[in-house]
């Protein structure tokens, strides 16, 4: 079986529900924080459409940065590279045949999740050329989901008391 990224692999690629968009801009450091944010890799094909830079930027605590978070992401970008982020014109025709509009930005951009046991990578394509073409937001799903069960029973206290 060819281990290519839309068949079924280590890492499935989904497109995003609407609802979902906000996950794929930058957000303030709270919601961050309740999300479980860790940072996010910024990609640009460069001015021929078929290198890949790339820089790390962290938007979170440090401590949620680890070893094996890094490893994970490493191999999520690896898997992506062979299609979704190949290069340029790749990208395009991936974003264009799989769905994941998004609304956000000033041209349209796409979403698409890839969901691990532990993490969350929300990747945000961006097909035109001149501006950076993808981002990578990464989630910790633990901390997230610590934080909404820590929320709702605030809320829930909160509504008891008022009774």
């Amino acid at each position: 079986m060819k281990n290519n990224i839309s068949n079924k692999t280590e890492f499935e690629v989904r497109p995003a529900f609407p609802e979902e968009a906000g996950l794929f801009f930058a957000m303030s450091p709270e919601k961050d924080a309740e999300l479980g944010c860790i940072g996010h890799v910024r990609i640009d094909f460069g001015s021929s459409g078929k290198n890949f830079y790339h820089t790390w930027h962290p938007r979170g605590p440090e401590e949620l940065n680890t070893q094996e978070f890094r490893d994970e992401l490493d191999k999520v970008v690896a898997e992506l590279r062979k299609d979704v982020l190949k290069n340029s014109a790749s990208m395009s025709s991936y974003c264009y045949t799989h769905g994941g509009e998004i609304k956000g930005g000033w041209v349209q951009n796409y979403g698409y999740i890839v969901e691990t046991e532990r993490y969350r990578y929300c990747v945000r394509c961006n097909p035109v050329p001149g501006d950076y073409q993808s981002y990578v937001s990464c989630f910790d799903k633990q901390v997230q989901e610590m934080n909404i069960a820590q929320r709702q029973a605030q809320e829930q206290k909160m509504t008891m008391g008022g009774m």
